[in-house]
This record gives structure tokens, sequence and C-alpha cells, in this order.
């Protein structure tokens, strides 16, 4: 399935230029912040890197009704390997221990992830037998992270540490979102854009290529469009508010 590509001119630019490469500051902080909505919406929305709650509502990539949405740490994307580690595990914990107080089970939950948001959702989603809706993902953090213009900067930063690629896959080993397929609930969704600037063709590919496989009844759309046109567009079409409401219908 393939989406045409509308969205409000201005809206992209805000969006658009904000992930594009440049510096990006502390990279090491694992600090992030949940903005809870509805407490009887049961849809967690896990951001993009850099992307604060106000400007993905401004943008439309959140969607009208959900439970808890997250800023990622700015070090889900860090010049230190085991940094990764500890900004996935911080936003995972955290959601999870939110559905444990509200007495939720995982397949209550759809858990909607957004460019890297998708580290954390992926993992997230899996850990709770939860639907997944991923729009605009890779297939893996570490050559991802050394592949994506986006990165570049983080990439020479790890570089100067004397960081190496294989010091990415091994510290990220099981913690890429192919690693965490398996256990995503009937009815998850894949949203890639078949232009992505950011995230490299063999990215997007190893990914489909690992839904296919892995779970073979998951839908996969396609939208002609870049990185935030991709997000923009899946959204407008309500992409989420879809598998909510297929959720709901379970």
């Amino acid at each position: 399935m393939r989406f045409a590509l509308r969205f409000e001119p201005m809206l992209y630019s805000l969006g658009q230029g904000l992930l594009r490469e440049r510096s990006v500051g502390d990279d090491t902080s694992t600090e992030f912040a949940r903005i809870d909505g509805d407490q009887h919406a049961t849809t967690i929305v896990c951001l993009p890197w850099q992307m604060p709650y106000r400007l993905a509502q401004a943008t439309r990539l959140v969607p009208r009704k959900f439970l808890a949405c997250y800023e990622m740490p700015r070090a889900i994307v860090s010049s230190e390997p085991e940094l990764c580690i500890r900004a996935l595990e911080a936003v995972v914990n955290d959601a999870t221990d939110l559905i444990a107080r509200l007495h939720l089970k995982g397949n209550q939950i759809l858990v909607v992830g957004l460019s890297i948001g998708n580290a954390a959702a992926t993992m997230l989603a899996n850990r709770l037998g939860a639907r997944l809706c991923s729009i605009a993902s890779a297939d893996r953090g570490d050559l991802t992270l050394w592949e994506s213009p986006a990165a570049r900067s983080i990439r020479e930063r790890a570089e100067k540490k004397g960081y190496r690629l294989q010091d990415f896959t091994q510290a990220l080993d099981g913690w890429h979102t192919i690693d965490n397929l398996a256990n995503l609930g009937s009815g998850s969704r894949f949203v890639v854009g078949l232009k992505d600037e950011f995230l490299p063709k063999p990215r997007r590919e190893g990914l489909v290529a690992a839904v296919h496989r892995i779970l073979p009844a998951a839908e996969v759309t396609y939208v002609d469009a870049g990185h935030i046109g991709t997000m923009m567009e899946a959204m407008r079409q309500g992409v989420a508010d879809a598998a909510e409401r297929s959720r709901a219908d379970a």
C-alpha cells in the first residue's frame, strides 16, 4: 500500500530543520520527558530524536488521543555505546512501570514509534506483546548511526573518543528493532518512506525484510516522501488512529 504525500509546507519545514545534521550538544544525557495524556487512553507515543512534544504536536505527529508521550533522551543517539542502552532502558522501564500501575495488559496497548523513537517503541511493544505502529524506522541502530547523515556529528564525536562501528555493534546486540519483532501484537503496522533522506535504503529494506520474515501478517505501508514527510503523512492518514480502532475491535 502507498500513500501520496500532502502536508502543510511550513510545518514540514519546522520538523525537517530540527532533524538535519548539525551540532547536537550534549549526547550523554539519559533524561527523558513523559507527557501524560488521557488516562483512559491506551496509546503510548515515542517521539523522534531531539523533537520536543510541542513541536510534535504542532506538526501533527501526536495522535489525537494518547496515554503517554515520550520525548527521547539525547543519549538515545550517543557517542558512548553504553549510554545508548541506558537511554533506551530509561524510557522502556518507565513506560512498563506506568502500564503496570494502571493495571493494563500488553494486548490492550498500542505503541507508536516515530523515527528513532522506534528504538524504544519496538522494544516496549515486544516486551509487552503490544501492537506497534512503527513509522520511519530502521533495522539496526549501529549501522544507522554509522550511515545516516542525521547522526554524522555523533559518529565523528565517537570516532574522536576512539570508538568504532564494532563497538556499537557489540553493545547494541539484541537491542535493534529487528531483534524485537517476534513478540509484537497481532495487527502491528510499519510505515516506510520511499525517499527517506535520513534512513539509508539498506536500513529500510533490512527492516522490511525482517518484518516479512518474522511477522508475515504485519501490514507494511509505503509513503512517497522523505523522513519528516513520511511521519506527517502517516499521521495525517490516521495510521495510528486506525491501529487504535483495530485494537478496540479485537
